[in-house]
């Protein structure tokens, strides 16, 4: 790559910016390196360098770049906030933590400051100090006063008996299911609950029977309002308060079935909706899961919507793969589908969410950086018992973690067939 060295700070910076966006993390590096040489004191080439060598995968030179950054501006907020980020791509919630703190202390008013701090504390399940932080978020904040123009009302915790509550489904339908369960101690307690959600919830949560109605468009009048995401918060919500057993979801309309057949129905999700801008380290090739298709005695099937067959090679691993995009018009039709399966095996996904809530068998495959909610360690989650979680090891790609499920896979199919 070559740098006219005599560029302007900011384009320089900008073309960084755009070589780390498209993946070329090495020139990236050159490119902040030179600019440095010609601003050696501007601290914003030193924030930028650690960017680009935190793209790369190089920690150690990250940390140093960022350090000579704050030695040469040491009350800047951006930098603390920037180095918090770069520690927590990294999986350390902890220096991440410290260096959001300090960004915080510096502008007390930043609401994404205050947000990316509430990530790190519920990664390390501080979740009493997590939760208010949490608030600060954008999507909250502006909530809020939409509901303060109209004269509407955020719930503030304290239950009252008969009066109306709408939950209002925020960011992914992942979350909606997952904090969904925060519905039914509100109708226990006498609320009167309705829900507001994406529509292809809508048949899924109408069917539960403590709701008393489901928007999708118009939202209906009663006395309060709150999104799901401030439920923790409200409930004061602890890895032992988890409220709603589970299952706390149903299949709509249609009694459980289990598998009578003598094949163990597997259900596969490797890879969410594009619109999710983690999508990328949340899922798996398909050339990944060649050996675990190559078990014998399963029917593997296919929840992934929008995947055909038409250019798969019949002859090979994902030819024997049943594709059930076509029978699937919401969740209430995926939860049907579920339901009659033995496991799912899921990447980060809705998916997984709703086969957790349903109290069916899940395997959760985690990439690098997964979300919050399920921590940096261990196989099991506080969220959903019946789920069994995967992770990539030190140095493994998404081909090791498959052929170690793959291996799992074959005892529980043996298993079932011995019981």
């Amino acid at each position: 790559m070559t740098l006219n060295i005599g560029r302007p700070l900011a384009e320089g910076l900008a073309l960084g910016r755009k070589l780390i966006e498209a993946g070329a993390y090495s020139d990236a590096v050159q490119c902040h390196r030179l600019i440095a040489l010609r601003f050696p004191l501007e601290a914003k080439v030193y924030m930028a360098l650690g960017q680009s060598f935190r793209a790369r995968g190089d920690v150690d030179r990250m940390r140093r770049a960022f350090h000579r950054a704050l030695l040469l501006k040491p009350h800047a907020s951006e930098i603390y906030f920037n180095f918090g980020n770069a520690e927590r791509n990294h999986e350390n919630p902890v220096k991440a933590r410290n260096h959001y703190k300090r960004a915080l202390t510096i502008a007390p008013k930043e609401p994404n400051f205050a947000t990316a701090l509430a990530f790190a504390l519920l990664e390390l399940e501080c979740w009493h100090d997590a939760w208010p932080l949490y608030e600060k978020r954008d999507a909250c904040l502006r909530f809020n006063e939409a509901l303060q123009r109209t004269n509407q009302k955020t719930w503030d915790g304290i239950v009252r008996p008969g009066e109306r509550i709408l939950v209002v489904c925020e960011q992914g339908r992942g979350d909606s299911i997952l904090f969904i369960r925060y519905t039914k101690p509100l109708a226990e307690a006498g609320m009167k609950v309705y829900v507001h959600c994406q529509p292809e919830l809508k048949r899924l949560f109408a069917s539960l029977p403590w709701i008393s109605g489901v928007s999708t468009t118009a939202q209906p009048e009663v006395d309060w309002h709150i999104l799901t995401l401030s439920l923790p918060y409200r409930f004061d919500t602890k890895p032992e308060t988890i409220p709603a057993p589970i299952p706390y979801l149903k299949v709509p309309g249609n009694k459980d079935r289990k598998n009578q057949s003598k094949y163990s129905k597997v259900g596969l999700v490797w890879t969410g909706s594009t619109e999710n801008k983690r999508n990328n380290l949340r899922s798996a090739p398909r050339k990944a899961f060649t050996n675990l298709l190559s078990l014998k005695e399963i029917r593997f099937q296919s929840l992934q919507l929008g995947w055909r067959k038409d250019n798969v090679d019949e002859s090979g691993p994902w030819g024997k793969v049943v594709e059930l995009g076509d029978h699937i018009a919401d969740y209430a039709d995926t939860a049907k589908i579920i339901a009659e399966q033995d496991l799912t095996i899921s990447v980060c996904t809705s998916i997984a969410h709703l086969a957790g809530a349903l109290g069916k068998p899940i395997w959760l495959l985690l990439g690098r950086q997964p979300y919050w909610l399920w921590l940096q360690n261990g196989p099991a989650t506080v969220w959903y018992p019946t789920m069994t979680i995967y992770r990539l090891g030190s140095g493994e790609d998404w081909e090791d973690l498959l052929d170690r499920v793959a291996d799992e896979l074959n005892q529980f199919v043996h298993q079932k067939k011995s019981a």
